[in-house]
């Protein structure tokens, strides 16, 4: 099995049946092409003295060129980090200082790193790029840490989690085998390659040798969803909550996705309303995919997303031991909650430089995503939250999904989010903070009535009404920011 991805690379770019690499509107590269630009990029990294001992920040937003930057790095064996464009900027010098980062790759001088050398790649050099005969990519060593990524953050701090290039490739072959994937599909994820999971599937699809779609930053108006996968021919589509909820939305605008475009859906709970709403509006079956960064994909309702809950998140894939145990870590029968631990070989084992949260996570070769759950009787699972959000009133255990559930079904609300405020007297006690469809008016009264009537005691105790929800950029909701919204200064 081949680990490295310069080695792929070179391997694509000499086959005269390589679909091409990288297609989006008015631009298309071969994989010749892509490994010409990116032995150019790592030929002029190494003149400007990068080297294998330090890790690299990359702070570049436009999609081809990002990837051309990280292929260049996976080539010459040198760790790399993204420093996100639209991160703020003290966030950046935190993990940069945190990764021991002395130099950042940019290419717009907004976004140089006080105090940290900054290389600008110019589209000059990028343009030299060399078509004769591909050099060997560096020997380097396939389970040294090749790209830092953190976790998504929603739950506090923001963990350090390493990949090595045989990690990834053993995952994208996982990818490739779980979704059946050949050299003809086309791939597209919605959510900009500065985040870790648009990143990786993109750099999976390259390793596969499958075409890469990209959103052009020059299209104005930017396509659609259904546009771009109508004209580049996008057989694989993943979208996070937020994105496939729009699309059912945009439907009467932008009409249906093609036939042939599978859709894939992940990054948060997916409600059983709008999966029912994707297939009769959209005409196209939503996918669910359930998995974490530390571990890959975990289970996955693909290819047959029909099961006696209508909420569940998918059977475990082939490779992936999952069980459901109570707080000794004893096993639970199906249907009873607990906590979710998972384990496989490509795993990672801790976090970088974070003891505390590797105790947390991971125990006796398993890891612990923080999720509660079940399982169904036919082995599916069914997530009903976080272990840290579940809120004791009273004595009484109610998980966030319960409420938000509830909440959703309401023909205004187009999502909501159930938190707990801490109180000496009560425990805690349950808030629900929703966004409403547009132009829909509703209000907070009929909602709680909804709410009470359905769930009883079990209802939260207030509910706001938000233009928008607070979300990161891959869509999951920020429960602490909705927190410091009912509790100032918490």
């Amino acid at each position: 099995m081949q680990t490295l991805f310069g080695e792929r690379l070179i391997q694509h770019a000499m086959d005269p049946r390589a679909s091409l690499a990288i297609a989006m509107p008015g631009r298309e590269s071969s994989y010749a092409e892509l490994l010409g630009r990116v032995q150019t990029c790592a030929g002029w990294m190494v003149r400007e003295g990068c080297t294998r001992s330090e890790v690299v920040g990359i702070t570049i937003g436009d999609e081809f060129t990002h990837l051309v930057v990280t292929l260049a790095l996976l080539h010459l064996g040198i760790p790399q980090v993204c420093l996100a464009t639209h991160d703020p900027l003290a966030m950046r010098l935190h993990l940069a200082d945190r990764l021991s980062v002395v130099r950042t790759i940019v290419t717009d001088p907004r976004h140089v790193l006080p105090g940290r050398e900054a290389l600008w790649l110019t589209p000059e050099i990028l343009a030299a790029a060399t078509h004769d005969n591909p050099r060997a990519a560096v020997a380097a060593d396939p389970d040294a840490p090749a790209i830092y990524f953190t976790s998504s953050g929603t739950t506090g701090q923001p963990k350090v989690i390493a990949l090595s290039q045989r990690a990834m490739s053993r995952r994208a072959e996982r990818m490739s085998q779980a979704q059946a994937l050949t050299s003809v599909d086309r791939t597209l994820m919605l959510v900009p390659v500065e985040d870790y999971p648009a990143k990786t599937r993109r750099l999976y699809s390259l390793y596969l040798g499958l075409t890469s779609v990209l959103r052009s930053p020059l299209s104005s108006p930017p396509l659609s969803a259904q546009e771009l996968c109508a004209s580049l021919d996008v057989t694989w589509l993943e979208l996070s909550v937020l994105q496939a909820s729009d699309i059912v939305v945009d439907c009467s605008v932008h009409g249906r996705l093609p036939a042939r475009t599978r859709v894939f859906v992940s990054g948060s709970r997916v409600s059983a309303k709008l999966r029912h709403a994707f297939e009769t509006v959209v005409g196209a079956r939503l996918f669910v995919n359930y998995g974490a960064r530390e571990i890959g994909r975990i289970t996955s309702t693909y290819p047959d997303n029909r099961d006696e809950a209508p909420e569940t998140v998918g059977r475990p894939v082939p490779w992936i031991a999952l069980e459901i145990v109570d707080r000794e870590g004893r096993r639970v029968p199906a249907g009873e909650p607990g906590e979710v631990r998972v384990r496989s070989e490509g795993m990672i084992r801790g976090y970088y430089q974070d003891p505390v949260a590797t105790s947390r996570h991971f125990k006796d070769g398993w890891f612990y995503p923080g999720d509660a759950g079940a399982l169904t009787r036919g082995g599916a699972l069914c997530i009903h939250g976080r272990t840290d959000d579940m809120m004791n009133l009273h004595s009484i255990k109610i998980f966030p999904a319960e409420i938000e559930r509830v909440l959703e079904e309401h023909p205004a609300v187009r999502a909501a989010a159930a938190f707990a405020i801490s109180s000496t007297v009560h425990g805690d006690i349950p808030v629900a903070a929703v966004e409403l469809h547009h132009p829909a008016k509703v209000g907070v009264d009929e909602l709680m009535a909804w709410v009470r009537e359905r769930l009883g005691v079990r209802a939260p105790r207030k509910i706001i009404v938000l233009d928008a929800l607070p979300r990161n950029t891959t869509g999951k909701i920020m429960k602490r920011e909705l927190i410091g919204l009912v509790v100032p200064g918490s």
